[in-house]
């Protein structure tokens, strides 16, 4: 089944665990989405549902080979937390290799949310599939403190949700009634502002950038709004929302145990609220 709508992927690294088995068991069930709105960790997910490739996304978080690990929180002082290159390089070139033809062939809309770090504004990128180039999934995923700026023609990007976390706005501008958001945090959290450490860092490390420290400063107000514009729009049937309903993990996690449990916990929950869903599709497209 191909639906006509959005469906949006927030990020949350490691969290995105818990989005691989809600798209898991849509891929199982043959449903696609026409716009695919991914934001950093959401946006790898993004980019394997469009493959059509199931447990791709669990096989790249779920490391259970330590040297093919690409979260090093030591080298938080040094360098990057994050091996981006083992993320976009080697996974999707040698040890989980991305199926560039398949992607072509089903031809989805992937937007991938990056935030410019000279406007501080969010933009909707794409991959390259014929030269089989995921340099926007990376600037997408240029995690806050934990990954380096990335350079696509000469501008500078950061992470998508330092801008626009979950962008709900642009499936609206494109007047879609069936809008699907999978979430990595559960009902009822409130993003806090960063803490004086936190500000200190950004300030050190985005110094030359200051659209993106305005954008950090603002962010849990912006996250805290849009989650609210959520929550009513969800209570009035007009998206169809999945997000977890327990304690979410550490967005560092590694612990292969507590990832699969996650990853289950996305995958039971739309299981369950699979009726639910289909439901929901009948309804918002008459």
């Amino acid at each position: 089944m191909n639906i006509d709508g959005s469906i949006i992927l927030e990020g949350g690294a490691n969290r995105g665990i818990f989005t691989a088995g809600v798209l898991d068991f849509l891929m199982e069930k043959d449903i696609f989405f026409n716009n695919i709105i991914g934001v950093s960790a959401g946006a790898s997910n993004g980019l394997n549902y469009a493959s059509h490739q199931i447990g791709r996304s669990k096989r790249t978080i779920m490391i259970t080979n330590k040297k093919d690990r690409y979260i090093h929180k030591s080298k938080f002082l040094t360098s990057s937390i994050l091996d981006m290159d083992k993320l976009f390089v080697d996974f999707p070139e040698r040890l989980f290799p991305y199926d560039y033809n398949s992607f072509i062939k089903y031809k989805n809309d992937v937007e991938l949310v990056a935030t410019n770090c000279l406007t501080g504004g969010c933009e909707y990128l794409k991959i390259d599939p014929f030269k089989r180039n995921m340099e926007s999934c990376r600037a997408s995923c240029s995690m806050p403190l934990a990954a380096p700026v990335v350079q696509i023609n000469s501008i500078p990007y950061v992470d998508g949700s330092v801008s626009n976390s979950i962008p709900l706005d642009r499936a609206q501008e494109k007047k879609h009634k069936i809008i699907f958001l999978v979430l990595t945090q559960k009902k009822g959290y409130v993003k806090e502002q960063a803490g004086k450490l936190s500000k200190f860092l950004i300030k050190a490390k985005y110094g030359k950038y200051p659209k993106v420290i305005e954008d950090l400063d603002n962010r849990a107000n912006r996250y805290n709004n849009r989650l609210a514009e959520i929550n009513r729009l969800e209570e009035e049937g007009k998206v169809f929302v999945i997000r977890p309903k327990v304690d979410t993990i550490s967005h560092l996690e590694q612990d292969v145990k507590v990832l699969g449990d996650f990853y289950n916990h996305g995958y039971s929950l739309i299981e369950n609220r699979f009726d639910d869903f289909l439901s929901y599709i009948k309804n918002n497209l008459n």
